[in-house]
């Protein structure tokens, strides 16, 4: 009987342990990228909801204050009109308006203690070719949850 002799192979098949732990470390680090990237998207998703809801907010408030009666800046308060906001007879008993949550017409809150709520009024510079006794510019600030404030503003003429 003779000895066999096995070839000996010069290909190598399979991988090092070098090359393992190289592809690891790559692959580790293109998952941290994407789970960072679908953290930030994740964290930052709510924003639209507030900012829809702060103009809303600041929408209704609007409505409410131009729908009243228009009355020169001259006659209005430095501080809002006594007796809450269902007493308000005129768009200037409005100006300097706060409110910690926002708050209905009759004073009853809304589920939105998250959101305050600034109002001013004040004469515009003539819109539209009015005189400027005629205009009232209202703002409305609202500040949400993320202490990012919006402000919507309107105007009310004399009309």
């Amino acid at each position: 009987m003779g000895v066999r002799v096995m070839p000996i192979l010069t290909n190598q098949k399979g991988t090092t342990l070098i090359e393992l732990v190289i592809s690891i470390v790559i692959l580790a680090i293109a998952v941290v990228g994407v789970l960072s990237a679908l953290g930030t998207i994740g964290g930052r998703s709510a924003d639209p909801m507030i900012r829809e809801q702060s103009i809303a907010i600041a929408k209704a408030y609007l409505e409410e204050i131009s729908s009243s009666q228009f009355a020169s800046v001259g006659s209005c308060p430095a501080v809002p009109g006594a007796g809450g906001r269902a007493n308000f007879s005129h768009v200037c008993h409005y100006n300097g308006l706060s409110d910690a949550s926002a708050v209905n017409q009759n004073g009853m809150g809304v589920g939105l203690t998250n959101y305050a709520v600034l109002v001013s009024v004040s004469n515009s510079s003539g819109l539209g070719g009015l005189a400027a006794s005629e205009v009232l510019r209202i703002d409305v600030m609202v500040t949400g949850p993320t202490n990012e404030i919006f402000t919507l503003s309107g105007y009310r003429t004399n009309y």
